[in-house]
């Protein structure tokens, strides 16, 4: 019969909430009680902690309650589960948790064990909000063969820190699905990455009679009274099995004084901060940032503090290079990408960046290639886990998708934008599944949200303006959209080839604003052929800012 063993990783050196495993919970340190939770029902349980001197205070709270555990490498955490399952044939099962998250017993974790035998799987995990689950009650399953061979693998630091993106990429994705569904609890966060979340966590856990035999699904129950009313607004889809909300924020007006619409100027530092927290607050997945937008790096990084980094990922840019720079070597332009990296990493306070893209596609060629070169050795080293591209027509979107490194690409669009879909861009974009592409320019930097007094257009004759701006307010009405921007959001939410829109907010009450109209639904098919239809075709000159 198989061995099924359950290793939670734990460590103090936790930047987001310092020494939360030892922040008591009903009366205990919250990493005994995760371990006394998941043994409820008598699985074999183990605590994999580090050998760094911070982690002594680990191992001596576990030895007083009686807890297993095994000492080893602080980052490389694949490692250290393969020490603790040294003892175990290939065919037995691993179970991972992670000592900050509480809710998972030993009820919820025999039941995944029992989907991923009756299904004849290599992987299940959990997947909020996907799943209907609360983020926190987290789980994965898989065999100690595949363990073994990740590894044995040739893989990145992130990798090994994370311990499964190898097994999930060659064995695939299969997500756990609880048979019964619970309402309003998939936004819902039951984890302890700050001290707003430990503190939710607390209030549960002193609600109830006995901490460590309290059912999963009871504890779910008294979340949602504690938590209150779910305030979780932007909607989600799922690209390459990871959660992608519909909007991204765009950072440009939190680090200047952008955009030719922007009347309020730039935010001050709170309110950036106060923007992007709220943002996150509300489900947002990716910020886009980039070097070359002053402040905003520098004001990401002060925001991401105090848990909010674990929730989102960042894409930012490279600082732009010009052919006419002059540069005497390879190693020369090498260690000016690598000043640009290291710059952003410093100012996100990050040790790796999620995404990283070309700021202009010319930048793919210039100086040899060295530049990309350079990034394709960084996302080699683990410093980048993903490369991409900012274009800004059909032939360099094109030419991008064509590059098998390109793992994403931000391009313009917007409701008047014909250029991509003549260019038969998205149907080569849904033939490269793995790319995930954001459209920004939305509304042509806010002239499109509104009805221009006098219908002026950048380059655009204003007879032609005028008819645009007419014929807009008329598909406002026929549509039954809420206002203009509504209409531009619905439009482009509506392309299936686009995963996310790029929206910046220069205020608080702009960025709500859009989280409320991105509520409504997007376009039909047949609402989209219809807006095709009756916008005037809009000159080149007009779809692309960089031309104004």
């Amino acid at each position: 019969m198989k061995k099924v063993r359950v290793v939670i990783q734990s460590r103090l050196s936790s930047t987001r909430l310092p020494a939360k495993g030892l922040l008591p919970v009903a009366g205990m340190p919250s990493v005994v009680l995760c371990a006394l939770r998941a043994a409820n029902t008598g699985l074999d349980v183990i605590v994999a902690t580090s050998t760094e001197s911070s982690d002594d205070l680990t191992v001596g709270v576990l030895s007083e309650a009686g807890i297993n555990y095994i000492r080893g490498s602080l980052n490389n955490v694949l490692e250290r589960f393969c020490q603790a399952t040294q003892d175990l044939k290939t065919d037995d099962i691993v179970v991972r948790l992670t000592a900050d998250n509480l809710f998972p017993d030993g009820g919820f974790i025999e039941g995944m064990i029992k989907q991923f035998l009756d299904k004849k799987l290599s992987y299940i995990g959990t997947q909020s909000p996907i799943d209907g689950l609360p983020y926190g009650l987290s789980a994965e399953v898989f065999y100690v063969e595949a363990l073994r061979q990740a590894n044995n693998a040739e893989t990145t630091s992130f990798e090994r820190e994370h311990v499964t993106p190898w097994i999930k990429r060659t064995y695939g994705v299969n997500m756990y699905k609880y048979s019964d569904t619970i309402v309003g609890l998939a936004q819902k966060r039951c984890t302890m990455d700050s001290f707003q979340d430990y503190m939710i966590v607390y209030k549960v856990f002193a609600s109830v009679k006995n901490p460590v035999a309290e059912e999963w699904i009871d504890l779910c129950h008294l979340l949602a009274s504690v938590q209150g009313k779910d305030d979780f607004k932007i909607p989600y889809r799922l690209k390459n099995n990871r959660l992608h909300g519909e909007l991204t924020l765009g950072t440009a007006q939190l680090g200047l004084d952008y955009g030719i619409a922007n009347n309020t100027g730039l935010p001050s530092v709170e309110e950036a901060v106060d923007i992007i927290r709220y943002a996150i607050d509300q489900g947002l997945t990716h910020l886009d940032c980039a070097r070359a937008y002053g402040e905003a790096e520098s004001r990401l990084g002060k925001a991401l503090i105090s848990g909010y980094a674990e929730r989102v990922n960042v894409i930012t840019k490279l600082d732009p290079l010009q052919e006419s720079h002059q540069f005497n070597s390879a190693q020369c332009i090498h260690k000016v990408v690598d000043a640009s990296v290291f710059r952003s990493c410093r100012e996100l306070r990050f040790r790796s960046i999620d995404t990283i893209l070309l700021h202009r596609w010319e930048e793919r060629y210039i100086h040899g290639g060295e530049i990309w070169k350079r990034l394709v050795d960084l996302k080699r080293d683990g410093v980048i886990n993903k490369l991409g591209v900012s274009v800004q027509t059909p032939e360099e979107a094109l030419q991008a998708l064509a590059d098998a490194e390109v793992g994403h690409i931000q391009l313009p669009f917007n409701v008047l934008d014909w250029r991509w879909k003549e260019k038969e861009v998205d149907k080569a974009i849904l033939r490269r599944h793995d790319v995930v592409v954001h459209a920004r320019s939305t509304l042509l930097q806010g002239l499109l949200a509104n009805k221009s007094v006098d219908a002026i257009l950048p380059n655009t004759p204003k007879e032609l303006a005028r008819e645009l701006d007419r014929k807009m307010d008329i598909l406002v009405d026929d549509l039954n959209r809420y206002n203009r921007k509504d209409l531009c959001f619905a439009y482009v939410r509506a392309q299936t080839w686009i995963d996310s829109l790029v929206v910046g907010a220069e205020t608080l009450a702009q960025l709500k604003e859009n989280i409320i109209l991105f509520q409504n639904p997007p376009l039909t098919v047949d609402e989209c052929s219809k807006v095709e239809k009756e916008l005037t075709r809009a000159p080149v000159e007009l779809l692309d800012p960089s031309k104004w």
